[in-house]
């Protein structure tokens, strides 16, 4: 089995993963794609085979590595292949993007709304998909752990499926919607600790019902109405 480590920030690392790994072996996921021209915000694939410090200082410190930590059979091409191709999303019917899994944070939302088909076809030939991170609410409460994904049908795929579009599901569009949602009342809580979270977050679900979705609107509604259920 080999092992990779999908670096979402890796200009962070760079100096700390040359200190530790001799010739790193490493793959830009934004080369070759539409999106090299932004190669300096790309996330940085990086083989972890033999390099027992570089891996062992991902397990003890995480939080230090933002990533998906990756297992697969297949080599190197197969799996970058499938990373890239799993870049570029199809959603609101005809709307297109690129979705940012390689974020912990998003990871949580999205393999969170995976069905087990779902999984198979969005893990490919991952085997083991793991990372330490969790949803803006469990990071309120403190609670951030190791994610694990397991896909049983990797050795069936086939290098051939990758050319397919992906196309999120009503789910995965609902739950990535929520993360964009739950990632501005985080940032909002941050500033005003003394309130609840999890009631400010009922808050928010009533303003955006009430059409509420402006930020500086959403931000006075939520300072004014945790303001009185405190009072």
């Amino acid at each position: 089995m080999n092992a990779w480590m999908l670096l979402e920030r890796p200009a962070a690392q760079l100096k700390t993963l040359y200190n530790m790994t001799t010739h790193p072996d490493t793959q830009r996921l934004f080369a070759g794609t539409s999106l090299n021209g932004c190669a300096e915000h790309s996330p940085l694939l990086v083989r972890l085979d033999h390099q027992p410090t570089l891996t062992q200082a991902i397990e003890q410190t995480p939080t230090q590595w933002p990533g998906l930590l990756i297992e697969s059979a297949c080599d190197t091409p197969s799996v970058l292949a499938h990373l890239r191709q799993i870049l570029f999303v199809k959603f609101d019917l005809q709307r297109k993007g690129v979705l940012r899994y390689s974020n912990p944070t998003v990871a949580s939302y999205f393999f969170g709304a995976c069905t087990a088909q779902d999984l198979s076809l969005w893990l490919g030939p991952i085997t083991h998909l793991r990372w330490f991170g969790a949803t803006w609410a469990t990071q309120a409460t403190g609670e951030n752990g190791w994610q694990q994904l397991d896909n049983p049908h990797a050795t069936g795929w086939s290098l051939e499926r990758t050319h397919r579009e992906m196309v999120l599901s009503a789910a995965q569009e609902q739950a990535l919607m929520r993360q964009r949602n739950e990632q501005f009342l985080y940032q909002w809580w941050q500033q005003h600790p003394q309130h609840s979270f999890v009631q400010a977050n009922q808050l928010m679900a009533q303003a955006l019902a009430q059409g509420i979705d402006d930020s500086d609107a959403m931000s006075a509604f939520l300072s004014t109405h945790c303001t009185q259920a405190q009072s």
